[in-house]
């Protein structure tokens, strides 16, 4: 018993070393194969929501050209170029550290050469001025038709979107030329950002918030002087349009509203000014995580039930995604849904390990009561061979069972549901049964194997021998021989070793004349003994066996028995 346990122990540790192996190698598969990222982007999207907003940055301003501003001056888009100009000579002079125009002007105006001259001599007075171009790859792009003006610094206003259509990180360049928050960062800075710091040209937007968090002033309210100049002193100043008909808005991490493009910008200037504090996990430490979260459940279940395991893996989830966020508000992404799989393979795994031991050990724990703890009682047991004596033994069960009922009597095609273990469910109905029916027709010892030519009973796994084996083993059970069509009562030599002693048991001819009388009369035999096991060391047994038959239904009272 303890080689057994100490047996069953090693092999629920290699089990649980394979699940929690398993478990890690599926994680990193995952992982690898990015099959959840979409998981991934909204956990980082719930990681924004729940930090929420931050202060207004206060070294950010926007002037935006909306809907106010439009009715103001009583235009539509495009504005004529030379309102810009007018407002970068507002905003200069309060003395702003960058002015960044969040606007494309292509080509020169053919009709009205005076506003391509009022915006180009603002750029050479105010400049330097961030302006934003299309990066074709085609060489410098022109502003108001010109190469190269003076007093413009040339940026991409490129954004990437997710495949879902979400905007979640800045671009390093779009081609050649570098984005729009890249440039106004290194122009900020005094010094160049290399490429390094932005690895596969991208990088995580660190998003302050909501769409309405920077602080923002309608374009013609500046022109009107209802801004104070201090507003923009010290600071950089971006100048978009946000009226809804440019529809230059964005889905982002920070919120399911749209933000205008002119505040993504601002974004990412903060973000880049700021060296770009979001970074992703290493390989090495998301790997980590991953395996950390597989062998988690495999070392709990060591100390403790599967079902505690399961509800300690729904705990280790939790703190998990609180370190996630914690993790997150200093500057750290770490992987969610590849780590929450491996947890859920492995807590999966571990309790069906369990479960496989725990069946184990019952299976064996019965194996070893089999003889002690009896299933219960079916007082007959029909042994018979289906291909030659199967109307016989239909006929016999259901005359038993009518006087006995449908439960008192076993028979394999009727009483073993599908899916039931064969053998066992054999085993313990003969451990159950009183009497044991061998039900013996003139072909039943010279049934032959099919494939091997053999005869049956000389087969140790024929389900017949053994039926007969088992029965002949247990002296308080009455096997007794039922012999039809015309069969004889087998002689010593045409028996195998085991079944010998079944030709010292009386047997009993049905005729099938008149079954239920015959029926009565072998039911008769059997309780008053003339039918019990000739053994008289068990003759006490085998009373008890016999007379522990159920009461009879309907029985008819006889006198005669074939013997």
């Amino acid at each position: 018993m303890r080689l057994s346990s100490f047996t069953s122990e090693v092999s629920r540790r290699w089990l649980l070393i394979g699940v929690a192996v398993v478990a890690s190698l599926a994680g990193i598969v995952i992982y690898a194969l990015g099959a959840l990222q979409p998981l991934q982007n909204a956990a980082l999207d719930e990681s924004f929501s729940l930090r929420g907003a931050r202060p207004s940055p206060a070294g950010i301003v926007i002037v935006a050209v909306d809907n106010y501003s439009l009715g103001r001056i009583n235009s539509q888009l495009p504005l004529p170029r030379s309102y810009y100009a007018h407002l970068l000579d507002v905003l200069h002079r309060a003395n702003p550290m960058l002015i960044g125009l969040d606007l494309q002007f292509i080509g020169a105006s053919s009709h009205h050469p005076e506003q391509d001259r009022a915006l180009l001599g603002a750029f050479a007075r105010d400049g330097p001025v961030l302006v934003s171009v299309t990066d074709s790859g085609t060489g410098v792009p022109t502003t108001v038709g010109v190469r190269d003006p003076r007093g413009v610094v040339p940026a991409s206003g490129a954004v990437d979107t997710d495949s879902d259509g979400v905007l979640r990180k800045l671009m390093y360049a779009q081609v050649h030329i570098q984005t729009f928050a890249i440039r106004a960062a290194e122009i900020l800075r005094g010094r160049p950002i290399s490429a390094t710091q932005v690895p596969d040209n991208h990088a995580w937007i660190d998003f302050a918030g909501p769409p309405g968090t920077y602080r923002t002033y309608p374009a013609a309210k500046v022109l009107d002087g209802g801004v104070s100049p201090s507003a923009f002193a010290g600071k950089v100043v971006l100048v978009g349009v946000t009226a809804p008909i440019v529809k230059d808005v964005f889905t982002t991490s920070a919120s399911s509203k749209p933000m205008s493009g002119v505040e993504v910008q601002a974004n990412s200037i903060e973000t880049a000014l700021g060296g770009f504090p979001l970074r992703s996990s290493s390989l090495i430490l998301s790997l980590a995580v991953i395996i950390a979260l597989a062998v988690a459940p495999v070392l709990v279940s060591l100390r403790v039930s599967s079902l505690i395991v399961g509800l300690s893996s729904i705990a280790l989830a939790v703190l998990f995604l609180g370190a996630v966020e914690f993790a997150f508000t200093h500057g750290l992404i770490l992987p969610v849904p590849d780590p929450i799989a491996a947890l859920g393979i492995a807590t999966g795994g571990v309790i069906a390990v369990e479960s496989l031991i725990e069946r184990r050990k019952r299976l064996s724990l019965e194996m070893l009561l089999q003889d002690f703890l009896r299933p219960a009682d079916r007082a007959f047991f029909v042994s018979y061979r289906r291909d030659q004596s199967s109307f016989v033994a239909r006929s016999l069960r259901s005359a038993l069972a009518a006087r006995f009922g449908d439960a008192s009597v076993f028979m394999d095609e009727t009483a073993i549901s599908p899916g039931q273990q064969w053998p066992r469910e054999i085993q313990e109905a003969i451990l159950g049964c009183r009497a044991m029916l061998v039900i013996i027709g003139p072909y039943w010892l010279a049934a032959r194997d099919q494939t091997s030519g053999l005869r049956r009973l000389d087969n140790p796994e024929d389900w017949v021998r053994r039926e007969v084996e088992a029965g002949l083993a247990r002296p308080e059970v009455a096997v007794i021989p039922v012999l039809v069509d015309g069969a004889a009562m087998p002689g010593n030599s045409d028996l195998p070793p085991n079944l010998g002693s079944l030709r010292d048991r009386n047997a009993f001819i049905l005729a099938g004349v008149n079954l239920e009388q015959e029926v009565d009369t072998l039911v008769d035999g059997i309780r008053r003994g003339q039918l019990s096991p000739l053994r008289r060391v068990a003759d006490s047994q085998s009373t008890a066996g016999t007379h522990n038959l159920p009461p009879t239904r309907h029985r008819r009272r006889t006198r005669e028995s074939r013997v």
